[in-house]
């Protein structure tokens, strides 16, 4: 078959990253766009001797969990990274623990059921919670963090899926943003030769980072944006050749321009429920998206990891620290380690007055590992990997918290730790990425 070549698809169940399953003369079919129970008329856009990939131009027997797709009121209709925008949301849920549970067992060696696994929506999302039946809070309006490519003309949009192709804003919105990002106005700008733009929201402050070419010939406008809004905003800018950071398979590492901040201290102020202080990350560093991920994140972490004993809690790819401290709080001692400079200086300064220290170290080398009996690791989406989880399995620690964004790299990282001795315990996944195909997990394992 070639490209653009139709075919009518009876849909069998749903895949990992937001897509679906059929079959088409003898060869297994990843849809997108479609639900399982219906029947597609689907397009051909890849094809290999055993697998063909297609994407649905019309529903000829359509599920009852179907909903006008999303993206056209969003104003970015085709866009990429909203593999559910046609799917009601509870039900999305119910399609991303089908296919997660799939890879815990097919890729994993698990029984899904045995180890209690489930998917927990967002607090805001949830059934019964009074914020669920706010405007936008129906999974449309939960990132404190976005990042928008930017076309030949200067406008800020979305990719089609698989392209560079920048699909604009066009409803006067960055979709599924929170108010405070959308409050910027930043659609309606024009910045040509600008590659990226990206927005953090925290606790009554913020960052923008422009980065391309002629960032700095556009830093007085967005600046002009961000000076009109409450709260502390800082704007930064690429400048200069890019710099190669070591670590590169830590969090932080990888390629990256110099960014001078152009308004502002470059900050972005964070309260987390559960957490007594509050914390701050650089504006182009990482934290988790959802507005309730931290704190879901914490209260997961800390109920995985149980009482402090003696021994201490390494904080694997620790990021700026917030799992670390989150423990910190409730009296445990917390050696962390990270690959990025920038994000372990945020920890050591978030973390200040507290029994916890975090170093600048490849995360498989950590010479730590001998005095834990207790490990956190939230890796990178590539996972932590076999040189990782041999070190945990050759160390003294009893008990691994594993959290992940990625259900297949967790999969793998869990059947080699199952094959090390280990018993999973008990896996979770948190819904924090509505309306896409991602979710977050959280898995508990002891030896």
């Amino acid at each position: 078959m070639s490209g653009r070549d139709r075919v009518t698809l009876e849909i069998l169940r749903p895949a990992a990253g937001g897509e679906s399953l059929a079959h088409h003369d003898g060869r297994t079919v990843f849809v997108s766009g479609a639900i399982p129970g219906e029947t597609v008329c689907a397009e051909i856009t890849g094809d290999s001797r055993r697998v063909l990939r297609a994407r649905t131009v019309d529903v000829l027997e359509p599920s009852p969990h179907r909903i006008a797709d999303r993206r056209a009121a969003l104003g970015v209709p085709g866009a990429g990274g909203l593999e559910f925008a046609h799917v009601a949301l509870d039900h999305s849920r119910v399609l991303k623990e089908q296919a997660a549970a799939d890879q815990l067992e097919r890729i994993g060696g698990l029984d899904p059921a045995s180890i209690g696994f489930r998917v927990l929506p967002a607090p805001t999302e949830a059934a019964g919670d009074p914020r669920s039946r706010e405007a936008g809070l129906n999974g449309t309006a939960w990132r404190t963090r976005v990042q928008s490519a930017v076309d030949a003309h200067g406008r800020l949009g979305m990719l089609a899926p698989g392209s560079h192709t920048v699909i604009p804003y066009d409803a006067g919105v960055i979709p599924l943003a929170i108010d405070d990002v959308n409050a910027l106005g930043l659609t309606d700008l024009r910045l040509p030769g600008v590659t990226r733009v990206e927005v953090a929201a925290g606790h009554s402050s913020g960052a923008i980072v422009l980065r391309g070419a002629a960032a700095g010939e556009h830093v007085d406008a967005v600046a002009e944006r961000a000076r009109d809004q409450p709260g502390e905003w800082s704007v930064l800018a690429e400048a200069g050749t890019p710099a190669r950071r070591r670590g590169a398979r830590n969090r932080g590492g990888g390629s990256a321009r110099p960014l001078r901040a152009v308004r502002g201290d470059g900050w972005v102020r964070e309260r987390v429920p559960g957490v007594e202080r509050d914390l701050r990350v650089r504006g182009d560093g990482f934290w988790q998206v959802h507005r309730d991920a931290a704190g879901v994140l914490v209260a997961s972490v800390r109920s995985a990891v149980g009482d402090p004993d003696d021994g201490s809690v390494l904080d694997l790819y620790c990021g700026a620290g917030l799992l670390g401290i989150g423990l910190a709080e409730q009296g445990h001692s917390i050696t962390g380690i990270e690959g990025s400079a920038q994000a372990v200086a945020d920890a050591v300064a978030n973390a200040r007055g507290l029994d916890a220290r975090f170093d600048v170290g490849r995360v498989e080398a950590a010479a730590e590992f001998a005095a834990a009996r207790t490990a956190v690791l939230d890796p990178p989406r590539t996972g932590a990997g076999p040189a990782v989880v041999d070190a945990l399995l050759a160390s003294p620690v009893q008990r691994i918290v594993h959290v992940s964004c990625d259900g297949a790299t967790l999969a793998r990282d869990l059947k080699r730790l199952v094959a090390g001795g280990c018993r999973v315990s008990n896996v979770v996944a948190h819904d924090l990425f509505p309306l896409t195909g991602h979710l977050e997990f959280v898995a508990v394992v002891d030896r």
